[in-house]
């Protein structure tokens, strides 16, 4: 007859409770897992399955399963792991904000936004297609497969309730302005064209003025953006692969610095 100790059961619950915190914590902000088409509730039975996988492999500190505020320190800290390794790939990923941003404004797609901008409102047709296009992509090039395989070997190189030395506001700092450079390098294009359009609307103007430009410039510059999205696209998998390229080494240098 198998017997068990009476403070066996409430280390294994803190020992599964730490592991579905920090799975959890990756499920509700990268950008892969954190849409809305994904139910809440299946995120967190995912994290608790891998919480009960993962579980019998880990040996963490006795201390820190007592259940004394320790445990609850280190509870909150797994899942701020978690959210940071998922919220730096959504960073990774502004610059297609950049670009979308840039898009909508030159082709009049976000013309009344840019006199009075309402925090309330959606972003954009433009942004959440590319962003979801981006994330398509992501999925196809498996992405989330490496950010899962990262944190399940993160187990064995962090200890509960221990940071990553590797994680500093100045990697994170680096990740944005890359990823506004990128989103910069990627909007130049669209800025060349639209910049030789308008400067085209200008000498139409002055040589024809009874002609009405305003309704004749949105019925060129909406054709001329989705041009550009055209000859963009094919591109797209390359350019995805490329931005996350910094995120995903950041997350792994973090998570896994015995590897790096």
């Amino acid at each position: 007859m198998l017997t068990f100790n009476g403070d066996l059961i409430p280390q294994i619950v803190a020992i599964i409770m730490l592991v579905s915190f920090r799975v959890f914590g990756l499920f509700l902000t990268a950008p892969m897992f954190a849409f809305r088409a994904l139910p809440m509730r299946l995120r967190v039975l995912t994290a608790l399955v891998i919480g009960l996988a993962v579980a019998p492999m880990i040996q963490p500190d006795p201390t820190i399963l007592m259940g004394t505020p320790t445990t609850f320190v280190a509870a909150a800290m797994e899942l701020a792991i978690g959210a940071i390794a998922g919220y730096v790939i959504r960073l990774g990923l502004m610059a297609f904000d950049v670009l979308a941003e840039t898009l909508s404004m030159l082709a009049g797609f976000s013309f009344a936004a840019t006199f009075g901008r309402d925090p309330t409102l959606s972003p954009g047709l433009l942004g959440e297609f590319l962003l979801l296009t981006a994330i398509a992509l992501a999925f196809a090039l498996n992405i989330h497969l490496v950010l899962i395989e990262i944190l399940l070997d993160s187990f064995k190189a962090i200890p509960f309730g221990t940071w990553p030395s590797a994680w500093d506001m100045k990697g994170i700092i680096s990740i944005i302005v890359k990823a506004f450079q990128f989103g910069m390098i990627l909007s130049m294009p669209t800025i060349i064209v639209y910049l030789i359009f308008n400067m085209t609307q200008a000498i139409l103007g002055r040589t024809s003025p009874q002609l009405n430009l305003f309704s004749v410039g949105f019925a060129v510059s909406v054709p001329i953006a989705f041009v550009l999205l055209i000859i963009l696209l094919p591109d797209m998998p390359g350019l995805v692969s490329r931005i996350l390229e910094t995120p995903v080494d950041f997350v792994r240098k973090g998570l896994n610095p015995v590897v790096n």
